[in-house]
């Protein structure tokens, strides 16, 4: 008792009170570190119990970065425009009051500034040449230079055509191009075909009338080919249950439903001319108080192949479903993030990418991304199903809301080579092909042309094969499908109870509502 009171004593007189407030404010200098000269007077255990909490604080910074790093689509100064800086180790280490005090104001300044959190502007760049066309040619033939050492050395030519279609009849004027092109005879030479994910505008007044819808043809020939029949296109609707799903499993790819379609009618990919999702537009608003839209979406699936195959397959798919549609052997379906590059490189719908680039390593069209993914990995035409740019759930391309002040937008020349309004979607590259240990080397050097080139990881953020939901009462129904479908739409054009022709598409296409 005496002896605790006694060492009380020692702890509260002048000295000791004087030497506390030095080694604290000399602690408080270093970021709460102690100086080697303190560490070396500490007991063992006292000293390891220090040695265990410093590592727990940067283990825990060293989390968040990693955490932060792992949501990020883009890195380097792309990554910092779109996401802000990377968090600050030495700041989240750093002990210091006034220091975090400084931060603090820093930060309040910040959100005074700026405070519903709106990204900047993209940075300037400086042009290199004054001549708008001859800079995105400078800046593309650099990208080109970069890829280089990536590039696979069996790739094989590719060639973009785009057509135009009459919105009418667009399925069937791609399936006559083909025929006309001789391409239809020719699916070894074909990576895909895909409907191009803009909306060219029609009429006086902007709505979901359009002039035309395109179609991008991705192939490898060199040679004119004699014309041949017009393909078989077998069209699934994405309302249909096509695909059995509990609660809890995973949803289904698009893509999945085609190469469950070419796999049960045993052709490979070399008999396939594409499987390329079914898009649609609806646009409208735009008048006086009303806020503009244009919902894009996937509506359905088609898939291509030469005419005379594949006798009474889809009828067997139609008689046997809900299908179970696991995941077929040997075939790769890679889904790239175009949607951040686009933030970075091309933000507006209404107009074409930045000239110049503010990040001019990026690829500024999705066309580009196609292609870099195909010349490193090397994937032939003939073992590819599909290769498209292409979107998913429905996204309104021009953000909607009180902010869209005009429904103009940047002219274009079309592929009818008429100069048209173009309203640019697209949020993802699909790629899928028949896999071979050539490809998982080409797969190596797209990881490290990511990495090294283009500082991103595009296969984040896409949220594949999402589990599917629990249907609720209010999904059941024709009610329960309309009432879905408003409200997954009124959140996209900040008007709820607007109907639009994706109310009675589900978020799970192909395969809701989900077994019981």
């Amino acid at each position: 008792m005496f002896r605790k009171l006694k060492q009380v004593g020692q702890a509260l007189s002048p000295d000791a009170i004087r030497q506390g407030l030095a080694a604290s404010r000399e602690t408080m200098a270093t970021g709460g570190r102690l100086t080697p000269e303190q560490l070396a007077a500490m007991p063992p255990e006292v000293r390891a119990q220090y040695d265990a909490s410093m590592a727990q604080v940067q283990a825990g910074a060293d989390a968040a970065i990693e955490a932060e790093l792992a949501r990020r689509v883009l890195l380097g100064p792309a990554g910092d425009y779109l996401y802000g800086p990377l968090p600050d180790r030495e700041r989240m280490t750093d002990l210091r009051i006034g220091q975090q005090l400084e931060h603090a104001k820093a930060d309040f300044k910040d959100v005074l500034r700026n405070p519903l959190g709106r990204r900047p502007d993209p940075p300037q760049a400086a042009a290199v040449v004054a001549d708008a066309a001859a800079q995105v040619a400078h800046e593309r033939a650099a990208r080109d230079e970069a890829r280089t050492p990536y590039v696979s050395p069996d790739r094989w030519p590719v060639t973009f055509t785009r057509i135009a279609t009459d919105p009418k009849r667009s399925l069937e004027d791609l399936a006559v191009w083909l025929g006309t092109s001789g391409l239809a005879a020719r699916p070894d030479l074909v990576y895909g075909v895909y409907r191009v994910p803009d909306h060219i505008r029609g009429g006086f007044f902007f709505g979901s009338k359009a002039a035309l819808v395109e179609w991008t043809v991705l192939h490898a020939a060199t040679d004119r080919l004699p014309p041949a029949p017009a393909p078989t296109a077998v069209y699934f609707d994405a309302r249909d249950t096509w695909v059995a799903r509990r609660p809890g499993e995973p949803s289904i790819l698009d893509e999945d439903l085609g190469l469950e379609y070419f796999r049960g009618a045993d052709l490979g990919p070399e008999q396939c001319l594409g499987i390329a999702r079914d898009l649609a537009v609806d646009a409208g608003g735009g008048g006086e108080n009303e806020s503009a839209y244009a919902l894009i979406g996937a509506v359905g699936l088609i898939a291509l192949h030469p005419p005379g195959l594949a006798a009474g397959a889809v009828e067997q798919m139609r008689a046997a479903r809900p299908l179970a549609v696991p995941p077929v052997p040997g075939v790769r379906v890679e889904v790239l993030n175009w949607r951040e590059v686009a933030r970075a490189v091309a933000p507006r719908s209404d107009r074409r990418f930045l000239v110049p680039s503010p990040f001019p390593y990026l690829p500024s069209t999705a066309d580009e991304l196609l292609q870099a993914y195909l010349e490193v990995v090397g994937v032939q035409p003939a073992d590819c199903y599909s290769a498209q740019v292409t979107g998913g759930s429905p996204s309104n391309i021009i953000g909607g809301g009180a902010h869209v002040t005009t429904t103009e937008s940047e002219k274009e020349v079309a592929a009818d080579g008429q100069l048209r309004q173009r309203l640019r979607g697209g949020s993802r590259v699909v790629v899928a092909y028949r896999d071979s240990p050539e490809y998982v080397a080409g797969r190596e050097r797209w990881a490290a042309y990511q990495h090294d080139v283009l500082l991103a990881d595009l296969s984040r953020g896409m949220r594949l094969r999402a589990p599917v939901d629990r249907q609720s009462a209010l999904d059941r129904g024709g009610l329960g499908r309309l009432v879905r479908g408003a409200e997954v739409i009124g959140n996209l054009v900040d008007e709820g109870g607007r109907r639009t022709l994706f109310d009675k598409v589900p978020d799970y296409r192909y395969c809701w509502p989900p077994v019981q």
